[in-house]
């Protein structure tokens, strides 16, 4: 069974979705309205807006799926100059 978590991104900062008591196997994070591109990370690290070592998602209504094992909680750590709703789904 799959847990998501839905969250409207603020410009500029940095906002974390963790899903806890959860061991996933996979991560999908969706710009679900398009509103603005948005970059994220799954290994801790920080994001920045098109920086270096982040997946980034386009400003259109897209998803992608992160193929690697993910043990334990799941932590996305997103940005964007916008605020576009993304959604973390991990299954």
């Amino acid at each position: 069974m799959a847990k998501v978590r839905t969250v409207t991104l603020t410009a500029n900062q940095v906002s974390t979705v963790t899903i806890t008591g959860f061991n996933a196997s996979r991560c999908e994070v969706t710009n679900m309205d398009g509103a603005a591109a948005a970059w994220f990370t799954t290994d801790g690290s920080t994001p920045s807006v098109a920086g270096d070592n982040c997946v980034g998602l386009p400003a259109a209504i897209s998803s992608v799926e992160v193929a690697e094992e993910i043990s334990g909680d799941v932590a996305v750590k997103l940005i964007s100059a916008g605020t576009p709703q993304v959604q973390v789904r991990a299954w």
